[in-house]
């Protein structure tokens, strides 16, 4: 296999077959938060994938150069991601409150989260730790930085796309005449079922 079809194939897996929101289930509390309307989905979604790649790529680095070769790296590796993600999603606060500030209080409280957001944090450290990375493809015990960032940009891209499309059935189901008990959030949580089960129908293509 070329190192193109390798890493086409890595991008696919990370964003739809091994969907981080709909069949790993990891960074749920953004999906059902802020889904409610397609605006803050968007901006959720680019601030995530803004993030993701570039604490991705910090990550590894700072693995590679500084935390593995002083051997530090399995006691301080949780601290040092979190700091770096965290100075990361402060960039995109003040950024999103200066260019849009109708954008930064429709997101309100999960803008600041994305600093604990599971997601990330996972994304960061499957990218730049060896052993952690799952799926299933021959790349050996740790991802090179192009690697690391093809895979950090499929799940990132993934995380949005889930996020958007549930938004926008959530819109949708607002017009629907359901029983009034199935309103709001327990008809959410049935539409993130039935949307997880299309994802996972994917599992198993390409060998992924």
């Amino acid at each position: 296999m070329s190192g193109v079809s390798q890493l086409a194939l890595l991008f696919i897996g990370a964003a739809l077959i091994n969907n981080i929101l709909l069949t790993r289930f990891i960074g749920l509390c953004p999906f059902f938060g802020v889904s409610s309307n397609m605006e803050t989905s968007i901006g959720m979604s680019l601030s995530v994938i803004f993030v993701m790649v570039m604490a991705s790529t910090a990550t590894w680095v700072v693995w590679e150069f500084i935390l593995d070769p002083l051997g530090v790296g399995e006691f301080l590796y949780i601290p040092a991601f979190i700091l770096i993600i965290a100075s990361l999603v402060q960039f995109v606060e003040m950024y999103l409150r200066k260019a849009s500030p109708v954008l930064y209080r429709a997101m309100g409280i999960y803008l600041p989260l994305i600093t604990t957001n599971c997601a990330v944090l996972a994304t960061a450290t499957e990218a730049a730790k060896p052993g952690f990375f799952k799926m299933n493809i021959a790349l050996g015990a740790s991802l090179s930085l192009g690697e690391a960032l093809v895979y950090t940009l499929g799940v990132s891209v993934g995380f949005g796309f889930a996020l958007i499309t549930f938004a926008a059935l959530r819109e949708r189901l607002e017009l629907v005449p359901a029983p009034r008990l199935m309103k709001g959030t327990p008809i959410a949580f049935i539409t993130a079922g039935l949307l997880s089960l299309s994802y996972l129908g994917m599992s198993g293509w390409f060998g992924l």
